[in-house]
């Protein structure tokens, strides 16, 4: 079973035969580096003073032949002409693995610390790897050793597709040592994604907590009101957030954030009319893109804007043994209402936690109301008179399940 505790161990400068300081890291880098902000993003180092050799990552970045742009600063920020240098981004450096280097013609000492931009680690068809979600799941296979099994490969797809279809792009620089978690959630949060164990002992993965791109067969599930007791309804406003503002082009070598989105064109009036301002700052030190950030921004708008609604119940039926954190389900509430003010009827809810007590035979659940209900649509097969009664799709379906 994975371990999220296990420390992904960065290569270091002390296994090169003469670096300048033996406990620098190498770095990880992903995405496009070459976005956004002034100057060098990180620091290149010194593996042999002798041979002037750099490492700019601890791995292979992405080719020159493939569009990769590699620019190198001194000390005083201003570009190194590329005639002083020699890149090799597939470096198999004194045997010790393929790494990216540039070696100077000369004693670069008085350059250093010398900074580097560019495209970061390639992807198996040698395109630059900069999806959120394959970044994850390199992180797992890749520098864990997961085997493809420990990944649940349905969440895995669907949050890979729902990345591309929001336009999101990761890119970063990894400069020390982290444990397996906290690099997934360093890199997912960002994107309001988040990750945790299925049932199964497989890794989950998931870009939001709404009912995104839901399928029919998702909702196999039905939680009935009559099976339900011990039902608490809770929103907590400290939880909204109708403007989001958000800091990105993170420079990793000076420790800053080069870019900012104000939110104001996401931001959601209607919200701060009724609950007042709720604001949040966001830090996305994967995130180089002006777009990507403001749509981010509005996506976490869109998520917590109103109040999200946390259902606590208890089953004592153990009709829904199966149910697994992360999954959704139906619910019908008859005294419980939606915005408009109907009953809620066959509501989309996430499992965020759930509770088996056998000696009972009861299983408690806590559920996210993710403001989505399952629906309806009619056949233009002059079945339904377009006279404005019956919506053609998006009707609340009424059925029971």
């Amino acid at each position: 079973m994975l371990d999220f505790t296990q420390t992904i161990q960065l290569k270091r400068a002390w296994d090169y035969s003469a670096p300048r300081r033996p406990s620098r890291c190498l770095p990880l880098v992903y995405g496009d580096m070459t976005q956004g902000g002034a100057g060098g993003l990180w620091e290149a180092v010194c593996l042999d003073v002798d041979s002037f050799v750099y490492a700019l990552a601890g791995h292979q970045l992405t080719s020159l032949a493939a569009g990769n742009a590699v620019t190198l600063y001194d000390r005083e920020g201003q570009v190194i002409d590329p005639a002083d240098y020699a890149l090799n981004l597939t470096h198999d450096f004194q045997g010790q693995g393929i790494i990216a280097t540039a070696t100077f013609a000369a004693d670069a000492r008085q350059r250093e610390p010398i900074t580097a931009r560019a495209q970061g680690r390639p992807g198996e068809d040698g395109a630059l790897l900069a999806n959120p979600v394959d970044l994850a799941a390199h992180f797992v296979r890749g520098l864990a050793g997961a085997s493809g099994e420990e990944l649940d490969t349905t969440s895995l797809n669907r949050a890979r597709a729902r990345a591309v279809a929001l336009g999101y792009a990761a890119a970063g620089v990894v400069s020390g040592d982290l444990s397996l978690g906290d690099l997934l959630t360093s890199l997912l949060s960002n994107f309001l994604g988040s990750w945790w164990l299925g049932g199964g002992g497989r890794l989950k993965l998931f870009l939001d907590l709404g009912a995104g791109s839901l399928d029919e067969g998702d909702l196999l599930v039905s939680l009935r009101e009559g099976d339900l007791a011990q039902v608490a309804v809770s929103a907590r406003l400290e939880e909204m957030a109708n403007l989001a503002e958000a800091r990105y082009c993170h420079n990793f070598a000076r420790a800053e954030y080069e870019a900012a989105h104000d939110g104001l064109a996401s931001r959601d009036l209607r919200a701060q009319g009724l609950h007042g301002l709720a604001k949040r700052s966001l830090e996305l030190s994967w995130v180089r893109s002006e777009a990507v950030a403001a749509t981010i921004c509005a996506r976490l708008v869109a998520l917590l804007g109103r109040p999200r609604r946390v259902i606590t119940c208890r089953e004592s039926s153990l009709a829904n043994l199966p149910l697994e954190k992360g999954d959704t389900a139906l619910i019908s509430l008859s005294w419980l209402q939606d915005p408009q003010g109907r009953p809620l009827k066959n509501q989309i809810v996430r499992v965020l936690g759930l509770e088996l007590d056998l000696d009972a035979g009861a299983m408690s659940y806590t559920l996210l109301d993710t403001g989505f209900y399952k629906t309806l649509a009619f056949r233009a097969d002059g079945a339904h008179a377009a006279g404005g009664q019956r919506q053609a799709g998006g009707e609340r379906d009424l059925g029971s399940y």
